[in-house]
């Protein structure tokens, strides 16, 4: 009985509420605080299919190699975007909605393309980037200098924020209802005969809007949201105001010269924090740098300190950054050494110090110019109504008025600057203001009225190659996609020709090896390459096979496709 009523009450009587544990937490390490995690490698030989990860040799399958492995993959591939950012400049278009996002690298990063999208009604803005609706438009690329970045920089943010302005306050004349617009709506609530019909019951008149008026709001996001001529004239207006501004070195010399005035205004104690965070910045570049040499130069063979950089990751930074993948790295990247080597032209061409400069002579001079730049700007809008006409442009005059006040002032206050620049040897790339442009259809480039002169046009690449040594000494396609449309080169959207897997592979061979036997092979009757041309294209076609595919042309499964192939030579 009493066994009864205690399990009796014990069920009765409601739960005892615990008291609330504190989180104990590990103290966090400070920085700079020493690990066994960061220790060098140690001294001698390494271990057999040993990796020094985390303090300690491991195996490269083991899960602290594996996250290693993906970190430093990233960090890799980060670091060599950081090295050419702001010389490339590639543009995509919605292939319903005709919308323009810009992006400073190959491929489409959805947090950086989301927020380049305005809300303009019910479902404008996806929840995420589709990497199959959106496809390349054009692209822009500029001279792998400093002031190639500066003025890449430069042209991204003005068409983003042209592209913001029109579309938050549109000119009237876009959001109006035209004659088209009437039509449109009237194709879309019916025929002519059941138009007739709502118009003889006087029910038509509220439907269709009259000519003049704001347009309603569903059409007025479509209208704001097609880009596909706006977007094409703001990259000339834009590249027509870089081409028209100071040369490379000009350009280069002023943004020196402010940074030293501006050094020079700053008290003591906001001298020492500057330098602080410039010593910062050194060290985090010479990281970057660090991290660069794991992909661009090949290490020792005991350095067992970095993982190899996965294959994966090796064939995307190829296609980004035209690079060949030889063993473990790329060979061949565009523009890096290029850049390196201006950067350090630039370095030496230009040494200036603060007691070289007269302050207040410098920032009188400045006024001058941005006065100029003023005035003509007013004295051309009151005479044109766009900024782009068949006579002439804005910012031709802005430059010419620009120059004349300049020199004015040099001739009446004298150089601001103390030291010659004039008398030191330019580097090559001081006069090069040539931009290419690329287009997906080149008559796209029409929607612009101009370009300036120093702007060259070629036909868009319709997917990245990735490329990789045979045999240390030829290049072959390792590789290929779109980036943005689809995931695979045959998904229907892109020629056969150019939808064939090797196809890019056998005229790189043909065209390396020569055409008409100028490297001592000849050609058969019916005008194929030789059979040393055969051979080495089913050499480089068994590189970029892989295992399997080897296999199955063993086993005779290729055998068919090959024969085929060889009858289709040109």
């Amino acid at each position: 009985m009493a066994s009864t009523v205690a399990t009796t009450m014990a069920h009765q009587m409601p739960p005892m509420p615990l008291p609330a544990m504190p989180r104990i937490r590990p103290p966090r390490m400070l920085k700079g605080t020493k690990s066994p995690n960061t220790d060098p490698q140690p001294p001698g030989a390494a271990p057999k299919g040993k990796w020094w990860v985390q303090g300690r040799w491991r195996n490269k399958g083991s899960n602290a190699g594996k996250h290693v492995e993906q970190t430093q993959a990233l960090q890799v591939a980060k670091a060599l975007r950081h090295e050419t950012h702001g010389l490339d400049i590639y543009a995509y278009r919605h292939v319903r909605t005709n919308q323009v996002v810009y992006s400073l690298t190959r491929t489409l990063q959805e947090g950086k393309i989301l927020k380049q999208l305005v809300f303009h009604g019910k479902k404008t803005v996806p929840a995420s980037v589709r990497t199959d609706t959106w496809t390349p438009y054009f692209s822009i690329h500029f001279p792998p200098t400093p002031a190639g970045a500066l003025s890449g920089l430069f042209a991204f943010q003005k068409l983003r924020e042209l592209s913001l302005q029109r579309q938050l306050s549109p000119p009237d004349d876009l959001i109006r209802v035209t004659e088209e617009d009437v039509q449109i709506i009237k194709s879309k609530i019916g025929t002519p005969l059941e138009l007739q019909e709502l118009q003889a019951h006087d029910r038509l008149t509220a439907q269709i809007p009259k000519v003049g008026e704001i347009l309603p709001k569903k059409l007025r996001g479509r209208r704001l949201m097609d880009q596909k001529a706006t977007s094409v004239a703001d990259a000339a207006f834009v590249l027509d105001w870089i081409s028209s501004g100071p040369g490379p070195l000009e350009r280069l010399t002023e943004v020196a010269v402010n940074r030293l005035a501006r050094h020079h205004e700053r008290t003591r104690r906001a001298r020492r924090r500057i330098n602080r965070i410039r010593e910062d910045e050194g060290a985090q570049q010479k990281k970057i740098r660090d991290r660069i040499t794991l992909a661009l130069e090949q290490r020792d063979q005991g350095d067992k300190s970095h993982l190899p950089i996965p294959w994966k990751v090796l064939l995307q930074m190829s296609m980004e950054n035209h690079g060949v993948i030889d063993g473990n790295g790329l060979a061949d990247v565009e523009n890096v050494m290029e850049l390196r080597s201006a950067i350090a032209d630039w370095q030496a061409y230009c040494e200036l110090d603060a007691k070289d400069i007269d302050m207040d002579l410098w920032a009188k001079r400045q006024l001058t110019g941005r006065e100029a730049e003023r005035k003509a700007i007013n004295e051309w809008f009151e005479v044109n109504d766009t900024p782009m006409t068949e006579a002439g442009s804005v910012w031709k005059d802005v430059a010419a008025a620009r120059e004349a006040a300049l020199a004015d002032f040099d001739a009446n206050e004298g150089a601001s600057l103390k030291v010659d620049l004039a008398g030191k040897e330019k580097p090559e790339w001081a006069e090069n203001k040539t931009v290419e442009m690329f287009w997906a259809d080149l008559n796209d480039g029409l929607f612009a009225s101009s370009w300036p002169e120093n702007v060259v046009h070629g036909r868009l690449a319709p997917f990245g190659v990735a490329k990789g040594r045979v045999h240390g000494r030829r290049s072959s396609v390792l590789s290929s996609s779109v980036h943005v449309i689809g995931s695979n080169i045959d998904d229907g959207w892109m020629p056969r020709e150019l939808a064939e897997p090797y196809a890019p592979a056998k005229r790189a061979v043909i065209e390396e090896l020569g055409a008409g036997g100028s490297d001592g092979h000849q050609q058969d009757e019916g005008g194929r390459p030789g059979s040393s041309h055969v051979s080495a294209f089913r050499e480089a076609e068994e590189e970029s096979l892989g295992f399997w595919g080897r296999l199955r042309g063993m086993l005779g499964g290729g055998s068919k496709q090959r024969i085929a192939e060889e009858k289709q030579w040109p």
